[in-house]
């Protein structure tokens, strides 16, 4: 086992939502550190593209596989199903279904995201924003009980008949919100209202919608290295390969150019700012060098989330991902 303490732990619904992060699994995992996935439903309710050897009673468990083999391509092995039904989207039959994700209880669906953030301990948590993307029921469930799992996982009052075997309260240090960037919808838009392509068409895929109301990203990751294994992986979930889909009518290049970086939201820390004179401001070289120093001679290892630059936050806060 890699000696690296570092330990990511990311929140999804369903198999193919991860490749919103697969360059950065890909990253950290080549770095040696610890990637692990939570995937709540198997998808049972998603779209069946032509010539895949699926059917609506076993499209879960084939889409199961595409998910362990995507994740095979990025190094990933780590993965935990909630088992909840697949919800469908507002207004279907699935929906209505008692024993899927959005009808379950959140207090159910939070108490399982926390057992398992007990037992991976990772320092930084991913999960969708509170749109859920494009508002899918099971993206918000999961972004509520992600969010909830990371301020009660550390409380030993919150779940516990959990804490026995040597399980112990634990809380993570950081949950980011991962998700394409404002700029890409915006050039999606652009090239597809300039093509004369009706926007409408896409329902809630609408990038000229999308564009609009996304949490500021607070970091960008690159992940150009890992641009292979992302289409590996992405390509393996060929029953989510809509042939009429948004991404089919973007040029190959465009989409190339956004996938070279993920975006993130940073929103909830429990890492100090760096303060300078009473207020906040970047780290100079020379004190993250000692902060490092006073890490190694303590055995306290340093934590960041990656080689990442803090942007666009609204009150110019610059926050110190190596410190934990």
């Amino acid at each position: 086992m890699s000696g690296d303490p570092r330990r990511l732990l990311a929140v999804f619904a369903h198999p193919d939502d991860e490749g919103l992060v697969s360059g950065a699994f890909a990253h950290y995992r080549q770095q040696g550190a610890r990637v692990a996935l939570i995937c709540a439903t198997r998808g049972e309710v998603g779209e069946i593209a032509p010539g895949v050897n699926a059917t609506k009673e076993t499209l879960g468990a084939v889409r199961t596989q595409e998910l362990h083999n995507a994740m095979s391509h990025i190094g990933v092995g780590e993965i935990y199903f909630l088992d909840y039904r697949d919800s469908g989207m507002m207004g279907t039959p699935e929906n209505e279904d008692p024993v899927n994700l959005h009808n379950a209880p959140l207090d159910e669906v939070t108490g399982k995201v926390v057992k398992i953030v007990r037992a991976v301990k990772p320092q930084v948590m991913l999960t969708f924003d509170p749109q859920g993307g494009y508002g899918h029921p099971d993206h918000l469930k999961v972004h509520a009980a992600a969010m909830a799992a990371f301020a009660k996982a550390g409380d030993p009052t919150c779940y516990p008949e959990q804490l026995t075997n040597g399980v112990a309260a634990y809380a993570p240090q950081k949950i980011y919100w991962p998700g394409f960037s404002p700029e890409f919808f915006e050039a999606v838009a652009r090239y597809l209202k300039e093509a004369g392509v009706d926007l409408s068409q896409f329902g809630p895929f609408n990038p000229e919608r999308r564009a609009v109301g996304r949490p500021p990203v607070t970091t960008r990751l690159d992940v150009a290295p890992y641009l292979e294994a992302k289409a590996r992986a992405w390509q393996s979930h060929a029953s989510q390969q809509n042939p009429n889909g948004l991404f089919s009518k973007i040029p190959p290049e465009l989409v190339q150019k956004f996938r070279q970086q993920e975006s993130f939201t940073l929103a909830e820390s429990r890492v100090p700012l760096i303060q300078r004179g009473g207020g906040i401001g970047p780290v100079k070289p020379r004190q993250r060098v000692r902060y490092i120093e006073r890490c190694a001679k303590s055995d306290r290892q340093p934590h960041r989330l990656g080689d990442d630059t803090i942007v666009n936050s609204p009150r110019r806060r610059v926050f110190a991902l190596w410190r934990l």
